[in-house]
């Protein structure tokens, strides 16, 4: 007679599963940041640099421009170090302050078009190549996938602020 695995069996069986999923995602990173870090050099600029970018950019596709107080909650800077990224970003041509028409004490940052298209020529197809990629995943379950991404992002992020502030 075959035994029936015991619930302890299950627990080391899931807890493996999401330290398969972890170290996947510390694979993905790893990847991800040397495809950007070619970007990065192409271009002169260092991480904290693109890091600002990809935030600026998104508000500005968004719609939804980013204040200097939210890119430096979002990189984890102070005030200071802030000013200088945007500083070197605005002089280089790839980011202008605006004020805000509705409240003009607000400053947002926004791209400047020809840096945003440079990003999306990059960018675009490796996005092509990540659609490609996953096409033949059933939608429900690249939507279990984003949400599980989405909490370990969440997680991730935590930790950030935790350790920021300790």
């Amino acid at each position: 007679m075959t035994a029936v695995p015991t619930q302890p069996a299950r627990d080391a069986e899931r807890a493996e599963i999401v330290d398969d999923l972890i170290d996947a995602l510390r694979l993905f990173t790893v990847e991800s940041d040397v495809f950007v870090d070619v970007f990065a050099r192409a271009h002169g600029l260092g991480r904290n640099d693109l890091n600002a970018i990809m935030w600026i950019s998104q508000g500005t596709r968004s719609g939804h421009p980013i204040t200097s107080g939210e890119l430096a909650s979002r990189l984890g800077l102070g005030a200071p170090a802030t000013t200088g990224l945007v500083d070197r970003l605005e002089s280089a041509g790839h980011v202008r302050r605006e004020r805000d028409p509705k409240d003009r004490r607000k400053v947002t940052i926004v791209m400047e078009p020809p840096a945003l298209q440079l990003a999306i020529d990059f960018f675009v197809p490796l996005g092509r190549l990540m659609h490609d990629t996953v096409a033949g995943v059933d939608s429900q379950d690249l939507q279990r996938a984003t949400a599980v991404i989405r909490r370990l992002i969440g997680a991730v992020t935590e930790a950030r602020v935790a350790a920021s502030t300790s």
